[in-house]
C-alpha cells in the first residue's frame, strides 16, 4: 500500500472542510449588521444632540429675554425714584417695596442647607447734589447717617474706589440714563472656597459683592443741572437668572455642579464673566480700584493658584478658541451653540444668546451681553444609547441563532475531520507541547516520534536543535555568572573607596557614579542628568567641566574650595580621559580634604601657640630676675631720707610700672604653663552666679546692667575656676568697652547634650576686620591691656573640649557664645 505523505494529509482534510463558505457568510452578515447599528446610533445620537442644543439655545433665549426685561425694570424704578419728594420716609417706602427672592445655601447646625430669602433690590439708594455731595443715601436697608455720606465727584471716595458714575451721568440730558457695567472687589479663589474643595461645597466662603449703578440726572425749576438720583442693582438679583438652572433636566438647583460642566453663566459686552459658579471668575477690581487684569496663557503660575484670573471670553482662546468666537457671534447680536471644554476639563456644548439692551455703557453695543448654558455632551446622548442597547440585543439574539447553527454544522464536519486527520494532529501535538517547554526552558525535553514521514523529519531537526539550546544555554550561563562576579567586584571596591568617582559622557550627561559620589551631591547625582544640574551648586565646577570636555583645560588633579553650611570644604578633584581623546567621555575624581585641611590648621596654630608659651616662658624667666632687683633697689632709694619730693614721685611711678611689667610677666607665665584643669562635677548656675557677685561692684560704678537667666542645667564635671575666670575675661572686656554704661546679659541653655552660656553686651561691637584676630594672644586695641584674655579663655573651653564662637555688629553689641559638654569627652 502507497504511504500518504503529510501533504497528502493535508490536502484531503482541507478537502472536506467544507464549512469554510458558512462561517464566511455568517462573518458578513454580523459586520454588515454591527456596521448597520453604529451608523443607526450615530444618526440617533447626531439627532439627539440637535435637539438637546436647540432647547438649551431656546432656554439661552428666555433668560435672555427675562434679564433685558428686568433691566427695563430698573430703569422703571430709577425714573420714578426720580419724580418721587426727596423726604427720607417717601424714599425710605420706596427703596422697601423694590424687593425680590434670593435662593442661596447657609449652614444650619445640622450642616449645609438652603433657604429663600426677600432682599432689597438695589444695594444702596442715594442723592446727590450738584457738587457730588451725596445729601441722602440707603445702603443695605439702613438711612446713613450725614458723617457717612460722601462726595462722589472724587471717584477715589467712591464705594469701590474708582467709579465714574457721577462724571458721566452730569453730562447726560434731562430723562437720560447712565447704566454702569458690573463694578465690585475681586474675590480670590481662597476667600471663596475658605477649605472646601469646589465651589459647590464651599458653604462658608466667601460672596462676590458687587453692583450695577442706574442714575439719572434731576434739574431744578430753571432746568439747570441739580444733581443725580442713583439705585445700585444688587449683584445677588443678577445672579439669580443664571445660577439656578440645571441644563438637561425639568429642575433647578441652589448652586450648579462647576464639574459636571452643567451651567450657566453671563458675560457683559467686553467679555466679561458676570456671574459664575466660580466667583474669582467674575470681573473685580483689587482693593485700590484697579481692574485686576484678565486670565490668559501667560498668567503667572501665583495669579493662577490664588485665583486672581476674573475671565474674559476675548481672552480665553488659549483654554478653548470657540470662546472668542461665541463672544464675537453674540455682538453680533446672534445666537446659537459650540462644543466648549472648560477650565475644568469638562466637554459640554454651551448654547448662547444676547441680551439686547441699549442704555448708557451699552449704547454702542447694543447689548449688556451674553446668556450661556453649558451641558455635557455625553449626558445628550441617553436616548441613542438606550437605542443601541436595544439593537445590540437583537443583534446578539441573531448571533446566537446563527452560532448553533454554524455550531451544529461545524460537529459534523469537525467529526470527519478527525477521523482523517488524526495521524497528523498526534504527532503534531506532541511536537508542539516540546516545542513550548522549550520556549519556557526545559531544554531537556525530546520528541520521541516513530513516524517516517515528514514529521519524523521535524521531530529529529527539532531533537537537534533542542540539544544545540540546551549546551549554548548552559555555556550562557556560564559566562553571565562570571560577569555577574565581575560587576558586583568593581562595584564593591568602587563603593569602598573613600574619593567620589563619576564618568561623564561627551555631552556632559553623568553615566555612573559611586556610593562616595552619591553622599556628595546627594539627589542631584542621579544617572542621566546634566553636569549643569549635578554640580549646581558647586561654584565654578560646571565650567571647569565644560572646559575639560572641549579640550581648553588640561587633564590632571587640582583643588577646590567650597563654603557650604557656613562652613569651608576643602576638595581635591581630577579630571581624566575615557578612551584616546575622550571619546567615550571623562571621569571626574573627588576627594574630600576638609578634615585634613582643618587638622593642618590646628596644628600649624597649636605648633605657633607652643612657640610662643615657650618664648614667652623664656623672656619672663629672664625678665623678672633684673626686675626684682631692680624693684629693690628702686623700693630703697625711694625709703631714704634727704630725697626731695619730686624724686619720690618719680620713683613711685618707676615702682608702679615695675608692679604692671609683674603682672604682665605673671600673665605670660600663666599663659605659657596653665595648671591644669581639674574637672568635678558641680553646678554650672551657681558657679555663673558666684562670679557675678565678683562684678556686681564693679558694674553699678559704671552704671552697667548685669543681668542673668539661669535655665534648668543637670550637673556634669567641669573645672569651676577656670570657667570663672574664663567668664570673667569676656565680662571684664565687655565692661572696658562700655565706660558710659549699658547692659550685658548671661543667660544658660542646653543644645544637642552641651551646656550653652551665652554672654552678650550692648557695647559699640568688634569690627568686622577684627573678629578673626580677637583670639590671637597678644592681640589688643586696648593700650594697657596684654591681650590674652580671650586666648586664656579659647584655651580653658577647648581644655573642656567645648567651642567658643562670638557675634558682633558695630553699633549694636557682641556676643559670646561657649558649648561645654554635658558628659566627659574620652
Amino acid at each position: 500500500m502507497k504511504r500518504l505523505t503529510l501533504f497528502k494529509k493535508i490536502l484531503l482534510a482541507m478537502l472536506l472542510i467544507s464549512l469554510l463558505p458558512l462561517l464566511v457568510s455568517s462573518l458578513l452578515l454580523s459586520v454588515n449588521l454591527g456596521n448597520t447599528r453604529e451608523k443607526l446610533a450615530a444618526r440617533i445620537a447626531a439627532t439627539a444632540d440637535q435637539e438637546a442644543s436647540e432647547s438649551l439655545r431656546l432656554k439661552a433665549e428666555q433668560v435672555a429675554d427675562n434679564i433685558t426685561d428686568f433691566l427695563a425694570t430698573c430703569e422703571g424704578d430709577l425714573k420714578l425714584l426720580a419724580a418721587l419728594p426727596r423726604d427720607p420716609r417717601t424714599l425710605k417706602a420706596f427703596y422697601d417695596s423694590r424687593r425680590g427672592e434670593v435662593w442661596h445655601r447657609l449652614m444650619t447646625p445640622t450642616g449645609p442647607g438652603e433657604i429663600r430669602e426677600w432682599f432689597p433690590r438695589y444695594a444702596s439708594l442715594s442723592i446727590v447734589d450738584r457738587s457730588g455731595q451725596e445729601t441722602f443715601a440707603i445702603q443695605e436697608g439702613r438711612i446713613l447717617p450725614r458723617g457717612e455720606l460722601r462726595d462722589v465727584s472724587l471717584p477715589a471716595n467712591t464705594e469701590f474706589k474708582s467709579e465714574e458714575y457721577f462724571l458721566k451721568t452730569r453730562s447726560l440730558k434731562p430723562g437720560e440714563i447712565y447704566v454702569s457695567r458690573l463694578t465690585g472687589f475681586h474675590v480670590s479663589k481662597q476667600e471663596q472656597l475658605s477649605g472646601a474643595l469646589d465651589p459647590e461645597s464651599a458653604v462658608h466662603g466667601k460672596e462676590y459683592r458687587g453692583v450695577i449703578r442706574f442714575a439719572t440726572p434731576m434739574t431744578d425749576s430753571r432746568g439747570k443741572f441739580a444733581g443725580i438720583v442713583v439705585l445700585s442693582l444688587d449683584h445677588r438679583h443678577l445672579m439669580e437668572f443664571s445660577q439656578h438652572i440645571l441644563p438637561g433636566k425639568n429642575a433647578t438647583t441652589v448652586f450648579p455642579s462647576y464639574q459636571s460642566g452643567n451651567y450657566a453663566f453671563l458675560f457683559d459686552d467686553e467679555g466679561w464673566i458676570i456671574t459664575h459658579p466660580k466667583f474669582w471668575d467674575i470681573r473685580g477690581l483689587d482693593r485700590d480700584g484697579k481692574l485686576i487684569p484678565p486670565y490668559t496663557a501667560a498668567s503667572s503660575k501665583e495669579d493662577v493658584a490664588t485665583g486672581r484670573i476674573p475671565y474674559n471670553l476675548d481672552h480665553a482662546g488659549f483654554v478653548h478658541p470657540n470662546y472668542p468666537v461665541v463672544a464675537n457671534l453674540v455682538r453680533e447680536k446672534k445666537s446659537g451653540h459650540v462644543d466648549i471644554t472648560n477650565v475644568g476639563g469638562a466637554t459640554k456644548v454651551m448654547a448662547f444668546a444676547p441680551i439686547l439692551y441699549r442704555t448708557g455703557e451699552y449704547e454702542r453695543s447694543g447689548i449688556f451681553g451674553g446668556v450661556t448654558i453649558g451641558f455635557q455632551t455625553d449626558q445628550f446622548r441617553e436616548a441613542a444609547r438606550t437605542s443601541v442597547t436595544l439593537i445590540n440585543r437583537q443583534l446578539q439574539e441573531h448571533i446566537t441563532t446563527s452560532a448553533f447553527i454554524v455550531a451544529l454544522t461545524s460537529l459534523l464536519v469537525v467529526f470527519c475531520a478527525w477521523l482523517l486527520s488524526r495521524g497528523i494532529t498526534r504527532p503534531l501535538a506532541v511536537l508542539t507541547d516540546r516545542a513550548r517547554q522549550l520556549a519556557a526552558g526545559e531544554t531537556g525535553n525530546r520528541v520521541d516520534v516513530a513516524s517516517s514521514d515528514e514529521v519524523g523529519e521535524l521531530a529529529e531537526s527539532f531533537n537537534r536543535m533542542a540539544g544545540e539550546l540546551e549546551q549554548r544555554k548552559n555555556n550562557l550561563l556560564r559566562t553571565l555568572g562570571e560577569l555577574r562576579t565581575e560587576r558586583n567586584f568593581k562595584e564593591s571596591v568602587l563603593d569602598s573607596i573613600s574619593s567620589a568617582i563619576l564618568t561623564l559622557s561627551p555631552d556632559g550627561t553623568l553615566t555612573s557614579i559611586n556610593g562616595t559620589g552619591r553622599r556628595f551631591l546627594g539627589t542631584a547625582g542621579e544617572i542621566g542628568a546634566h553636569h549643569r544640574d549635578v554640580f549646581r551648586q558647586w561654584g565654578d565646577m560646571p565650567n571647569r567641566i565644560e572646559r575639560v570636555l572641549g579640550g581648553e583645560k588640561a587633564y590632571g588633579r587640582e583643588p577646590l574650595t567650597m563654603d557650604q553650611d557656613g562652613r569651608t570644604h576643602y576638595f581635591e578633584i581630577g579630571f581624566f580621559p575615557i578612551y584616546e581623546h575622550a571619546t567615550g567621555g571623562i571621569t571626574v575624581t573627588m576627594r574630600d580634604e576638609t578634615e585634613k585641611e582643618e587638622l593642618r590648621e590646628e596644628m600649624t596654630r597649636m605648633d605657633r601657640l607652643a612657640s610662643l608659651g615657650k618664648l614667652s616662658a623664656g623672656i619672663a624667666h629672664e625678665v623678672r630676675n633684673p626686675l626684682t632687683g631692680i624693684s629693690l633697689l628702686l623700693d630703697d632709694l625711694h625709703d631714704r631720707t634727704g630725697l626731695d619730693a619730686d624724686s619720690k614721685s618719680l620713683m613711685g611711678k618707676a615702682l608702679a610700672e615695675i608692679e604692671r611689667v609683674e603682672r604682665l610677666i605673671a600673665a605670660l607665665l600663666n599663659f605659657a604653663s596653665p595648671p591644669k584643669a581639674r574637672f568635678v562635677e558641680g553646678d554650672l548656675n551657681q558657679v555663673l552666679q558666684d562670679t557675678f557677685l565678683l562684678l556686681k561692684r564693679e558694674c553699678e560704678r559704671q552704671k552697667v546692667e548685669l543681668s542673668f537667666l539661669p535655665a534648668r542645667l543637670p550637673s556634669f564635671p567641669f573645672d569651676g575656676e577656670k570657667i570663672k575666670q574664663s567668664l570673667l575675661n569676656i565680662v571684664k572686656n565687655a565692661l572696658e568697652a562700655m565706660p558710659d554704661g549699658g547692659q550685658i546679659g548671661v543667660r544658660t541653655g542646653l543644645q544637642e547634650g552641651m551646656a550653652v552660656i551665652t554672654v552678650a553686651d550692648s557695647g559699640p561691637g568688634i569690627p568686622e576686620a577684627d573678629l578673626p584676630l580677637i583670639f590671637e594672644p597678644f592681640f589688643t586695641r586696648k593700650g594697657a591691656g596684654t591681650g590674652l584674655g580671650l586666648s586664656i579663655t579659647q584655651r580653658i573651653v577647648e581644655e573642656h573640649h567645648g567651642r567658643i564662637s562670638v557675634e558682633s555688629t558695630a553699633g549694636k553689641g557682641t556676643r559670646f557664645t561657649i558649648l561645654l559638654p554635658l558628659e566627659p569627652v574620652v
